[in-house]
């Protein structure tokens, strides 16, 4: 078995081409290189994952940020082969995870794997982190008894797991819990100031009956005509950092 490591497109720059043979040098001097593929506009990442998954892979490592991660994410979700982070440029996953550009190749190397809930939409596009939806005069079913309705315009963010601190109030989500946190945002405006307002709820599945026309998923993906958001329980085998938020 052998690592596969999978670069972002906007990797294949010269600005960062100095970071990348840093990388690739710790990497071979823990013993932990592998096959790269470095991907280009027209790659079909799911043509190379079919051909790379049925391998069986040691880990698959996503080199960049959250568009790829969470891509790869829903890719490897039910296989049981690892996915590893080597963050390049700001990630709300792998600041969940505890990983940062310095220990990602470390954290690699110690190997302390996990299994995590991954959230799923129109029970086909996956998420690790959260989903946020900016809805207007949206309505909401929860686990299918509970009907919640919110006036106006207004943010409805569905969490499996957060990188650090993100304002929210109350219980924290877990990301091993077969739950997701439910937040309805909106911005309350008076003469002196400008307040956020917060309805919570945790739920393992929501259906999205009004006011709702897209998702945006792990702060890359846009997905349109939302219906339906759930929790998958223990779908997801990851590599994460000591200092991890779950």
């Amino acid at each position: 078995m052998t690592n596969i490591y999978i670069y972002d497109q906007e990797l294949s720059g010269r600005k960062y081409q100095k970071l990348l043979e840093r990388l690739e040098t710790r990497l071979t001097d823990l013993g932990i290189g592998g096959k790269i593929y470095r991907l280009a506009p027209l790659t079909r990442l799911e043509a190379v994952m079919k051909e790379e998954l049925v391998k069986k892979p040691k880990t698959l490592i996503a080199v960049g940020g959250d568009a790829l991660i969470s891509r790869l994410a829903g890719l490897t979700a039910g296989t049981n082969i690892p996915l590893g982070i080597i963050p390049v440029g700001s990630s709300m996953i792998a600041d969940g995870f505890g990983i940062t550009t310095e220990n990602a190749c470390r954290t690699l190397a110690a190997r302390r794997i996990v299994t995590l809930d991954i959230g799923r939409i129109n029970g086909q596009h996956f998420f690790v982190c959260r989903a946020v939806i900016s809805a207007n005069n949206p309505g909401l079913i929860l686990d299918g008894e509970l009907s919640v309705e919110a006036e106006g315009r207004a943010l409805i963010e569905a969490v499996n797991i957060t990188g650090d601190e993100y304002g929210y109030r109350g219980t924290q989500p877990l990301g091993d819990d077969g739950r997701l946190n439910v937040y309805i945002l909106k911005t309350e405006k008076s003469l002196l100031r400008k307040e956020i307002s917060q309805s919570a709820f945790i739920c393992k599945q929501l259906e999205l009956t009004k006011g709702v026309s897209s998702v945006q998923l792990d702060g890359a993906t846009e997905i349109n005509n939302p219906k339906s958001i759930e929790v998958v329980p223990g779908l997801l085998t990851v590599i994460v950092g000591k200092d991890r938020t779950f």
